[in-house]
């Protein structure tokens, strides 16, 4: 990094941001100075009075810029300019800035060159818009701070006639406002009361799926409903593809819809027993 103590030109510097104004003319900008140290204040003091007749200028040091917030809101902000100065480089100090400016105040400040970044995103983050590094001066930096300034407020003038139709438009007419019904929002499916039973839930799991121990018999209310629901296998007609059904187990193939049934006689009609189609589990 550079040495950042470079010598500004400060009346130029004015001059190109529009801060001076013609020898003689009563409008001058207010413009503050803030500096780190004290022993800076004697020089700009000297400076400021060369070029009062252009411009009024204010010095502050740092520990006191509290009382620069008493007088008036200034047009721009010098910051970091005093003789071996850094008071730019305390970035918490730049929303204090923000209230010392008026609407559209500058914002100059001279940093240590190669870490400008720094100094433009903290002032982005405070507010300030157009911030730029400056391309003729190394470490200095510009912003503006918006043409108004927050709390401020303009009255609304609203045209008469336009007023009324905005109301009329919002009026509700107790005789012209059309309402629906409640109950015409429900449907016959909503009215239906639920089964008590399908509201049961087990006391571990607290839902409707019995738990891997369960003993209050919701299991077995589960799997009965469940057997009930499910379809029994037509049997009446079954034949055997392999002819050897009737045998028993050790001549019966792996799917075989007499699997576990005694051996019978060929041509006897064979039940199958309900319990055959409970899980061995």
């Amino acid at each position: 990094m550079e040495d950042h103590h470079i010598k500004v030109d400060l009346l130029q510097l004015l001059d190109d941001n529009r801060l001076t104004v013609t020898q003689g003319t009563s409008d001058k900008k207010n413009v503050l100075f803030v500096v780190g140290k004290s022993s800076a204040v004697e020089k700009l003091e000297e400076f400021a009075s060369s070029c009062a007749d252009r411009i009024n200028l204010k010095i502050v040091t740092v520990e006191n810029l509290s009382l620069a917030s008493k007088g008036s809101l200034f047009n721009a902000i010098l910051l970091g300019f005093g003789e071996d100065d850094n008071s730019s480089s305390d970035l918490s100090l730049i929303p204090t800035y923000t209230s010392l400016l008026i609407g559209g105040g500058m914002l100059i400040a001279k940093t240590i060159v190669g870490i400008e970044d720094m100094l433009v995103k903290r002032m982005k983050l405070c507010g300030f818009l157009n911030v730029a590094m400056s391309k003729s001066i190394p470490g200095i930096v510009t912003g503006n701070m918006p043409t108004y300034k927050v709390g401020t407020s303009d009255k609304v003038t609203l045209n008469p006639e336009t007023k009324e139709n905005v109301i009329s438009a919002w009026k509700l007419d107790a005789n012209n406002s059309e309402t629906i019904s409640e109950d015409d929002l429900l449907e016959a499916d909503d009215l239906k009361k639920p089964d008590t039973s399908s509201l049961r839930v087990c006391a571990t799991t607290k839902k409707a799926k019995a738990c891997k121990d369960c003993t209050c018999g919701l299991a077995e209310e589960l799997e009965a409903n469940r057997l009930k629901d499910t379809p029994k296998p037509d049997t009446s007609n079954a034949k055997s593809s392999c002819g050897s059904c009737y045998l028993g187990d050790a001549f019966r193939c792996a799917s075989c819809p007499y699997l576990g049934m005694p051996a019978f006689r060929p041509g006897e009609k064979v039940q199958l027993s309900g319990n055959l189609l409970q899980d061995d589990l």
